[in-house]
């Protein structure tokens, strides 16, 4: 997920040894100055002093200014990365993947990105500061005396076991942390998404039950991960405690022992203040690693969602009705369990087929093989001469498309037709919207075809956000319409109109449909009847 930014955090990094190597100007100069004051009286090295602190001061600032501008830019890039990179992503998720989660809940990982954003800054301003001065800060230690060369592998020894020792087990808790979170947020969406079930007998109290047992189960999980870093955190302050108390009884040994200058002692002490300052801040910056690398876990369950794949001919006529040849078709589930019947029809050019039977027949998974969402287990089909497995699936589905379900998304209802689809005029949209009936109703609402739709198509009826779906799939002109349930809730006066358009001679379209209703099914020139697939034991 950083992988690509990688390049400015470099320059940050760059910039951050900078700042280090010039916080050593005040205990040097304070070093310069105690020796000065030791030996005279005169004003003028006091005045040169200042300045060149105020010198090298002034840009350390104007270093960490830039420093700061180069962290925004990387957090506005990787919002940005994210959000475009998954908008890519999701719409070609293998569809075996996306029935196994429930997408609108797992996508809520999304907003792990703000904390990697946030951390992430943090730790380049703050985090490889403090890490490169107290490196830089140890180094001179070491030049001073060997006694202090001595002091300062205590403290990378004391700092590796604190982390490495310490912090064993953190990550894990960190991951169990987030996932318990995601846990609770998920029930409570659907606490929302089912008002009436929650509202009627026993619901209330059941979905209080139910979030005080996930309640449970992240406070048990966070309090996990609160011992892990509860422990580094009371370690790192006795070693603050400890390592100024030791400088501070070595350094004026030394000076006693005239091995050490009272400047010299005066600087170290400057130093290590820096040093285990941060000691103090360091349970902080730990979590914010933790709650990091959790987050990071989280994208990247987005991130490793298979793909379709992206390859394939780009061949399919553009302006013809597409002929279907189903040959000895059928699916099996990962699990082995059939979910289509062997099949086979043919249907020509510009005419119609009905697959028709019980709902769990296999009609919406005949519809899946011809959309390219799945693969046959055996058997092949063709459409327009060729196998949808060797056509690149957006290709294909520029001139093959399957209506199916209650999609809609927030925008206008001219957007959730139009799509911003370049072939697709404002004409198209209203006639589209004319042939299913719709755009009678449209043009009543206040805004008429701007107006906004929520996400369950409010506004709109359950059965006109039907009718809007299929005039989405309308206004594209598709050579192949398959349709997958969506007329069977539909009123007679609704539906006899409709299905004239839809099965007429001069539509540009083949078309199949799926329905458990034979009045529908007779409409179309063929019928293939289904049965109801027997059930696993």
């Amino acid at each position: 997920i950083l992988s690509p930014e990688w390049p400015d955090i470099w320059i940050v990094i760059v910039f951050a040894f900078v700042v280090g190597l010039l916080t050593l100007a005040s205990p040097i100069a304070v070093e310069s100055l105690v020796n000065t004051v030791a030996f005279g009286r005169f004003w003028q090295p006091v005045v040169v002093l200042a300045i060149i602190l105020f010198t090298f001061l002034g840009f350390s600032a104007a270093i960490r200014a830039l420093q700061t501008y180069v962290v925004e830019l990387v957090q506005q890039r990787l919002f940005a990365r994210v959000a475009s990179d998954l908008s890519y992503r999701l719409p070609r998720t293998r569809i075996e993947k996306t029935e196994q989660h429930f997408m609108p809940e797992l996508v809520n990982r999304f907003f792990d990105v703000v904390t990697v954003q946030k951390v992430s800054a943090q730790l380049l301003l703050d985090g490889v500061a403090l890490a490169l001065s107290t490196v830089i800060g140890m180094t001179v230690l070491a030049f001073y005396h060997p006694w202090l060369f001595g002091f300062d592998m205590f403290l990378l020894a004391s700092l590796t076991f604190l982390i490495m020792v310490l912090g064993r087990g953190a990550i894990q808790s960190a991951i169990k942390e987030s996932k318990t979170k995601y846990s609770m947020a998920s029930w409570l969406e659907d606490v929302a998404r089912c008002p009436v079930t929650f509202r009627s007998d026993g619901g209330i109290d059941f979905a209080m039950e139910r979030a005080d047992h996930l309640i449970s189960d992240y406070l048990s999980a966070r309090q996990k991960h609160f011992r892990v870093l509860m422990r580094q955190i009371l370690f790192a302050l006795g070693l603050q405690a400890v390592a100024s108390t030791v400088l501070l009884g070595l350094g004026g040994w030394l000076v006693i022992s005239g091995e050490l200058t009272l400047g010299q002692l005066v600087a170290a002490e400057l130093i290590v203040t820096v040093i285990v300052g941060g000691f103090a801040k360091l349970g902080k910056h730990l979590e914010s690693v933790y709650d990091l690398l959790a987050s990071i876990d989280k994208l990247g369950g987005l991130f490793d969602l298979p793909r379709e794949r992206d390859d394939g001919l780009l061949v399919l006529s553009e302006n013809s009705p597409l002929a279907v040849d189903v040959q000895n078709v059928s699916y099996r589930r990962a699990t082995g369990q059939s979910a289509l019947p062997t099949l086979s029809f043919h249907v020509p050019a510009g005419g119609s087929l009905s697959l028709v039977g019980p709902s769990g027949s296999g009609k919406s998974t005949m519809l899946d093989l011809l959309f390219a969402l799945r693969n046959p287990t055996s058997g092949h089909l063709m459409i327009g001469g060729f196998d949808p497995g060797d056509i690149r699936p957006d290709f294909l589905r520029q001139r093959v498309t399957l209506v199916r379900g209650l999609e809609v998304f927030q925008g206008t209802i001219a957007e959730n037709v139009h799509l911003h689809r370049p072939e697709v005029s404002a004409k198209q949209v209203r006639d589209a919207l004319e042939q299913v009936g719709l755009l009678e109703a449209v043009l009543l609402l206040d805004d008429s075809l701007e107006t906004t739709l929520h996400s369950d198509g409010a506004p709109l009826s359950e059965n006109q956000t039907r009718l809007l779906s299929l005039a989405r799939a309308i206004a594209g002109q598709p050579r192949l319409l398959l349709v997958d349930g969506v007329l069977d809730a539909l009123s007679d006066e609704e539906l006899s109109p409709l299905l004239n358009h839809l099965t007429h001679p001069d539509s540009p379209w083949t078309l199949i449909l799926a329905t458990g209703r034979e009045e529908i099914a007779s409409r179309c020139d063929q019928q293939q009847p289904l049965s109801l697939l027997p059930q696993p034991v």
